[in-house]
């Protein structure tokens, strides 16, 4: 049936032209018409070679995305190790520091306590004096283990907020990432419809061209 139609408009243009062959006039027209289709084929040539060029830009820049997925998605893979790591760490800072907050506080009512012995029972003072040493010592010892702990704390959670940071970041990394395949793919599917357009529009424009162009010769 496309034959049949693209014969029909063949003869019925051949027709037409040798019904105006005699005039001047006509033949110009018919120059015309030549130039503008070969200008026609000359365009879809040259949008079809933008649409090829755009869409081997889009399949580059897709390919850079896909491979920052991947990037990010081994830095979530480490980030979740590191993040479990720092926990567990943490629940041992937690677990010293609750037993030396025990010590500190029998050291302490030990210590309130003796020092009240020492003005009741004056016979035992050379010995509750020394108790008392031995508390003092213990209280600086667990007082300086302490303030190393705090200080582990400290540190712990500045690393922990950095560990935060740097996954909201990794986030929003992603997203955008995500965002732009999206936006890529979008645009790769745009430029492939218009490809197979225009590579249509080509092969129109160059049998039109060629069948005008041999009526002439």
């Amino acid at each position: 049936m496309k034959s049949t139609n693209q014969f029909t408009r063949f003869f019925a243009t051949f027709a037409a032209l040798v019904l105006v062959s005699t005039g001047a006039s006509a033949k110009t027209d018919i120059k015309a018409k030549i130039e503008q289709l070969k200008e026609n084929a000359e365009n879809s040539k040259a949008n079809l070679k933008q649409y090829e060029d755009n869409y081997g830009t889009v399949v580059a820049n897709l390919k850079e995305t896909e491979r920052a997925l991947k990037e990010i998605k081994k830095q979530k893979e480490a980030l979740a190790k590191q993040t479990a790591e720092t926990q567990k760490g943490k629940a041992g800072i937690d677990a010293t520091k609750k037993q030396l907050t025990v010590l500190l506080n029998e050291e302490n009512a030990k210590l309130e306590t003796e020092l009240k012995q020492i003005e009741e029972l004056k016979k035992a003072l050379a010995q509750l004096e020394s108790n008392v040493e031995v508390r003092k010592r213990n209280i600086a010892s667990y007082s300086e283990k302490m303030e190393k702990i705090d200080a582990e704390f400290a540190s712990w959670s500045e690393r922990n907020q950095s560990i935060i940071e740097l996954e909201q970041a990794l986030q929003a990394k992603e997203a955008q990432a995500l965002a732009d395949n999206k936006r890529l793919k979008e645009k790769k599917a745009h430029y492939e419809a218009e490809i197979a357009k225009w590579k249509k529009q080509v092969r129109v424009s160059e049998r039109e061209y060629r069948n005008f162009a041999n009526l002439t010769d």
